[in-house]
């Protein structure tokens, strides 16, 4: 019994004894769990995808610290983290010496938002301490939230069609969103892409205005451009950027990519007159005269104005207009970047009323897909008889004159017909007392010799030489000063030789063009002959300087086709 008291009284007496181990070792744990100290930083707590954070992670105390090992975390599949460095510290606290480690990552956001990160875990001795790094915000490359202000910033770029067509316009805006403008002096600067692949032009800015959009106010500034494609196919627009100034920095804001496919101008429904002007276009015409005297020249100015590339446009094609030589067309410097005039001259031949027809305009337009016409309304022009000209020479001869001219002919014929009737008796009558007198051998020398005579008075100088022999005079002229008088000389050396080889009756381009196609003369040599004769009348009613190189140039093509005119029409006058 005593044993067995004596073992309870033991057993009761161990009972306090380890109740106070218990709390010595608590209260130990307790000390030494106090003298640890484990942290986890992240700066900045604000990225843009594509940039990177860095995560600071520190295990430090009062006492010898030993056999401290690599944290443990794990932030996938939000973050990589690629350890940069480590970093041991020692220290003397207490008389004692201290250590404090430090590890360094690299974040590597991989997906965009708002994230809170696990704990990171301390294991040291038989311990684990734990330390939270708190969230952190991911945003696209094209935003940015300010930290000190809350304020978001945000840019954009937009196209006003993904599949234009070829030198088709469109147009690119680049906008730039903020809630609030940053603390700083420096203003933000934005950089658009250079666009290789297009024509640019650049539209005025618009006042910042304010939006709302999703769910937030924003204040909102535009830069605009109108691009041009200049080929067909697929085209990449590069991001534009905006260099926030930032106070901890710059912050760069990066738009995303534009694809664009440009499509090549429909074949189908092309018209042949189709010169490539593509957009939204109208024409409009004036004179600057509505009352001429024929030979006269008038101005006649187009103005094609509208949206669309103005480097696509090109001069309208009048339609013919018969009785009118037309010079031009002259591009006018207009101050209006979207309009484009040209300037003809006009040059009616005969008076009565011009009517200059109505002339059309094609072109393509890419809003509807379809080959357009714009048209102007035609002019009426009155053109009075011309007092200097002489009769038959840029107007069409009243019934009065053309009687008076016809019974001058005939009288003209009766009298030559009278004096050859005359010249032929005369020299009959004398021919005879000769022969009477002189023998048979007189007789033929008398004979001989009369139709020697004959025949010198019947050579003529032919049309052909007489014209050369003008022209080579005209050519050695030093006097003809003028384009006009140059080009007036000129011209009558040319209606001389057509008088006096296919019978020629009124001096103008049009009878000159019919008796020639009559006489059989190709129309190859034609068109030679009317474009010189089109020169010479441009240079007598519409003077312009000449150079000598120039006015050679005009008379070597008009002894071409005087040769070429009496080549051709040489059997007709052999027979």
């Amino acid at each position: 019994m005593r044993g067995i008291g004596k073992l309870q009284i033991f057993q009761s007496s161990r009972l306090p004894i380890f109740f106070v181990g218990i709390v010595f070792i608590l209260l130990a744990t307790a000390v030494q769990s106090q003298e640890i100290n484990v942290a986890a930083v992240i700066k900045p707590r604000h990225i843009q995808i594509g940039e990177k954070a860095r995560l600071d992670l520190t295990l430090s105390g009062d006492t010898v610290i030993t056999h401290i090992e690599a944290p443990k975390f794990n932030f996938l599949p939000a973050f990589l983290a690629v350890p940069l460095h480590s970093e041991t510290t020692p220290r003397l606290e207490s008389n004692k010496i201290a250590v404090s480690m430090a590890w360094a990552y690299e974040l590597i956001p991989q997906a965009i938002g708002d994230f809170s990160l696990s704990d990171v875990r301390f294991p040291y001795q038989g311990s684990t301490y734990f330390a939270n790094p708190g969230s952190i915000q991911v945003s696209s490359a094209d935003t940015y939230t300010d930290v000190s202000t809350r304020s978001v910033h945000q840019v954009e770029a937009e196209v006003s069609t993904a599949e234009p067509y070829l030198n088709a316009p469109l147009t690119y805006t680049f906008r730039y969103l903020y809630t609030a403008v940053l603390p700083t002096q420096e203003s933000p600067t934005p950089q658009l892409p250079t666009f290789p692949d297009f024509l640019v032009e650049e539209l005025p800015p618009l006042s910042p205005q304010t939006q709302r959009i999703r769910g937030k106010t924003f204040w909102v500034q535009e830069q605009v451009r109108r691009l041009y494609p200049q080929r067909t196919g697929q085209i990449i627009i590069e991001p534009a950027t905006l260099l926030l100034p930032v106070p901890r920095g710059r912050k760069t804001l990066k738009t995303k990519p534009l694809k664009l496919t440009v499509q090549p101008l429909p074949e189908t429904g092309k018209p042949v007159q189709f010169s490539g002007a593509v957009g939204e276009y109208q024409i409009a015409a004036q004179v600057d005269r509505r009352s001429i005297e024929a030979g006269r020249a008038l101005t006649l100015s187009l103005q094609i104005s509208g949206r669309g590339s103005m480097q696509t446009v090109t001069a309208p094609k009048l339609p013919a207009i018969p009785g009118v030589v037309v010079n031009g067309p002259t591009l006018v410097e207009d101050a209006v970047p979207t309009t484009r005039t040209y300037a003809y001259a006009l040059i009616p031949a005969r008076s009565g009323t011009l009517r200059i027809p109505a002339i059309a305009y094609i072109y393509f337009d890419p809003s509807r897909a379809v080959y357009a016409t714009a048209q102007t309304t035609p002019i009426p022009v009155s053109v009075h008889p011309n007092p200097t000209d002489a009769v038959g020479v840029g107007t069409e001869p009243s019934p009065w004159q053309l009687w008076i001219i016809l019974s001058a002919v005939l009288l003209l014929g009766l009298l030559v017909a009278g004096f050859l009737w005359y010249r032929a008796r005369f020299q009959k009558s004398t021919d005879t007392p000769v022969n009477t007198t002189l023998g048979t051998g007189s007789v033929d020398t008398v004979e001989s010799n009369g139709r020697k005579g004959r025949q010198a008075e019947t050579e003529v100088t032919p049309p052909v030489s007489h014209a050369r022999d003008t022209l080579t005079a005209l050519a050695r002229n030093d006097t003809t000063e003028t384009a006009t008088a140059f080009a007036n000389a000129l011209a009558q050396t040319l209606y001389q030789y057509l008088e006096d080889t296919l019978g020629l009756t009124h001096r103008t381009i049009d009878t000159a063009r019919e008796v020639c196609t009559q006489a059989g003369v190709s129309e190859q040599i034609l068109e030679e002959l009317v474009d010189i004769l089109t020169k010479c009348d441009y240079h007598r009613f519409a003077p312009v300087p000449l150079t000598a190189n120039e006015r050679s140039t005009l008379i070597a093509r008009a002894e071409s086709v005087i040769s070429k005119i009496a080549i051709s029409v040489q059997p007709s006058a052999a027979s």
